[in-house]
């Protein structure tokens, strides 16, 4: 019982594990109100939820709000960037879907094609802030190798935007998950991400392998 109980004990981890889950979800939630930080809002929160839930490194909220102010303007930019893409694109997609509800067979056709093509982009959203958590990167860099990862990686990409759906339209419907389902979705995001930052050398270890926390921990690709 006393292990039970102690600080180093299973159920503590557990309780810690859960509320990092819930506090990271709604500071992530309150940086995206601006809209234009949903960028750096999700670097910070894939960050964290990453090396500080995963990988239990020290300090979740900390490590958020550093990475949070790191590259900054790279991130909102990046941000604007596939906010303007993905909503003109969906825009368009929104047009072919009512000129297919007049029963035109080229639209429908279009449209169908449209959704595949749509991958491609919401893909390269899904990769550019992970991307920034690890690397450092110019805008035009940064942005670019999103889009080559989601071209390369095709089938995960697949998995991320349809892991996002879903985890939106969770939010959308039933509002509650929105406090836990951020950081769980990072989580879900990572089993997919982590190998592929592996195999670039940006891949992470266990919390004892961990330099100094007040040293610069992104790697230059």
């Amino acid at each position: 019982m006393k292990n039970i109980f102690s600080p180093e004990g299973k159920l503590w981890r557990i309780l810690n594990t859960v509320t990092d889950i819930f506090g990271l979800s709604v500071i992530w939630l309150f940086c995206c109100l601006p809209i234009v930080t949903i960028g750096p809002a999700t670097t910070a929160l894939y960050d964290s939820v990453v090396r500080c839930i995963r990988y239990q490194y020290a300090g979740p909220y900390k490590r958020f709000f550093r990475t949070l102010r790191a590259d900054l303007g790279t991130s909102i930019l990046s941000t604007v960037l596939w906010l303007f893409v993905l909503g003109f694109g969906f825009w368009s997609l929104a047009l072919l879907r009512a000129m297919g509800e007049q029963n035109s067979r080229t639209a429908l056709m279009a449209s169908a094609a449209y959704y595949v093509i749509m991958v491609m982009p919401c893909g390269a959203a899904c990769w550019c802030f992970p991307v920034l958590s690890r690397f450092i990167y110019k805008w035009k860099d940064l942005n670019l190798t999103a889009l080559k990862l989601s071209v390369g990686y095709l089938p995960r990409s697949v998995v991320l935007v349809l892991l996002t759906g879903q985890v939106a339209v969770l939010c959308v419907n039933y509002i509650f998950p929105v406090f836990f389902a951020p950081a769980c979705l990072m989580l879900l995001w990572s089993l997919f991400i982590e190998p592929v930052f592996t195999k670039l050398g940006g891949g992470l270890t266990k919390e004892s392998d961990e330099p100094d926390p007040e040293e610069p921990e992104e790697e230059e690709q």
